[in-house]
C-alpha cells in the first residue's frame, strides 16, 4: 500500500527564489504558494502542491492551514506591505493563524540593508541593524514582529540576488546598466542556485541561529565586477550616475557600502558555494 507524504515545508510566496528551492525540494514535501490563481493552475501541472495564498486576505491563510495541517516549517519571502500602513501587517495575519498549527519555525528571507552600513565596513550577524531607508526598515520591522511573537525565527540577510537569466551581466548587455559614483561602493550578491541551495539546507539543520548572513565568498567593488563583465563582453563601460539621482527613484541597495562575511553560513550549513564568485556566477566554467 501507497504511504500518502503530507507537505511539512510551506514555501510562501513562490516567486524567482523558491521556486527555484521547490524544483530541489521533494515534489511531496512542500506547498508554494501564489497570490495568482493561473499560476497556481501551471505549479499543480508540474505536480507541485500550490495554494492561493495573499498575506492581505487572513481567510486565505486559514485555508491553506486547513488543507494542509501538518505544515511544520515556513520559508517566507513575501516583501514587507508598501505603502503608509504597517509593513508587517502580513506577518501578523500569518502569526494570527498560526495558534492551532504544527509550524515550529520560520525562515525569513530578509536583506542586507538591515545593516545600514554605508561605508565600506564589514558586517556579520553580529552587527547591530541599522537601517538607514524605507525598504531596510521594513524588513527589520517583519524579523521583529515575528521574534516577539516567540515563535523560534531565522532570519536570512540576503545581498542582490542573481541569476542566468537576470542580473547586473543582462543589465550591461542591454545597456540599460549604470554605475553609480563611479562604480566605487562595496557590493554583496548570491546565485539564485546557491540561494535555493542554503535554503533546502536550512530547512534540514536542526538548531539555527537566529540571524544568518548569505553571500557569496567575495564581496567586490561595483567597478571591478562592471570592468570584469566588459572585458569580457568587449563592451564599453556604462556611464555614471550620481548617488542621489539612485536615491531619488529609490535604488536604495544600489548605494548600499557594506561587505559582508559568510563563514557562519557555511559552518552552519555545511555547505559548498558552486558559485563562490561573481566570476563563476556570470561566466560558469562549463559555458566558457
Amino acid at each position: 500500500m501507497a504511504v500518502t507524504v503530507e507537505p511539512h515545508v510551506l514555501l510562501l510566496g513562490g516567486g524567482y527564489t523558491l521556486q527555484r528551492v521547490a524544483e530541489i525540494l521533494p515534489r511531496e514535501s512542500f506547498v508554494i504558494t501564489s497570490r495568482s490563481a493561473a499560476t497556481c493552475a501551471e505549479w499543480h501541472n508540474r505536480g507541485w502542491n500550490a495554494h492561493l495564498v495573499s498575506l492581505e486576505d487572513r481567510a486565505s491563510i486559514l485555508s491553506l492551514f486547513a488543507t494542509y495541517p501538518y505544515l511544520r516549517q515556513i520559508v517566507d519571502s513575501v516583501p514587507p506591505l508598501r505603502g503608509a500602513g504597517d509593513p508587517a501587517a502580513g506577518v501578523r495575519n500569518l502569526l494570527s493563524t498560526l495558534k492551532d498549527t504544527k509550524v515550529e519555525r520560520v525562515i525569513y528571507l530578509s536583506t542586507t540593508g538591515v545593516f545600514g552600513a554605508r561605508d565600506g565596513s564589514i558586517v556579520t550577524e553580529e552587527t547591530p541593524p541599522a537601517p538607514w531607508n524605507p525598504q531596510g526598515q521594513a524588513r527589520l520591522t517583519s524579523e521583529d514582529t515575528y521574534r516577539s511573537s516567540g515563535i523560534p525565527l531565522t532570519a536570512l540577510r540576503l545581498p542582490a540576488i542573481y541569476g542566468f537569466d537576470r542580473g547586473l551581466l543582462f543589465s550591461i548587455r542591454s545597456g540599460h546598466y549604470r554605475m553609480v559614483e563611479g562604480g566605487g561602493f562595496w557590493s554583496n550578491r548570491i546565485h539564485v542556485e546557491d540561494l535555493a541551495q542554503v535554503i533546502a539546507a536550512a530547512l534540514s539543520v536542526k538548531d539555527l541561529p537566529p540571524v544568518l548572513c548569505v553571500g557569496d565568498d567575495e564581496p567586490a567593488r561595483t567597478l571591478d565586477v562592471v570592468r570584469y563583465v566588459c572585458e569580457r563582453e568587449k563592451l564599453p563601460m556604462p556611464p555614471s550616475i550620481s548617488a542621489d539621482e539612485v536615491l531619488k527613484a529609490g535604488g536604495y541597495t544600489m548605494v548600499s557600502n557594506q561587505r559582508m562575511r559568510n563563514e557562519l553560513m557555511k559552518k552552519v550549513l555545511g555547505i559548498r558555494l558552486r558559485y563562490p564568485t561573481y566570476r563563476e556566477g556570470f561566466y560558469p566554467p562549463a559555458k566558457r
